[in-house]
């Protein structure tokens, strides 16, 4: 599943083996994130689905950041 785009919002479900392995892919996010200065916003659900919600906050829409980061959510959450 690719990101969808909608109301100026990237969004993507990943769902992986375990809470675990959630867990380690968003500490290494967490590095990811701080080095770019842009955080995205997630909610986990059940023990092993991740929802991640992209968008530039003070731009209020989707631009070059978020997709910038969506391909490094897509290295971490993909392997």
């Amino acid at each position: 599943m690719s990101w969808t785009e909608k109301s100026n919002r990237l969004t993507k479900v990943f769902t992986l083996k375990s809470f675990d392995e959630i867990m380690v892919n968003l500490v290494q996010l967490a590095k990811v994130a701080n080095t770019q200065q842009h955080h995205p916003d997630f909610a986990v659900e059940n023990y092993n689905t991740i929802t991640f919600y992209l968008w530039t906050h003070d731009e209020g829409k989707v631009t070059e950041k978020d997709h910038d980061l969506a391909k490094e959510i897509d290295q971490l959450f993909n392997s």
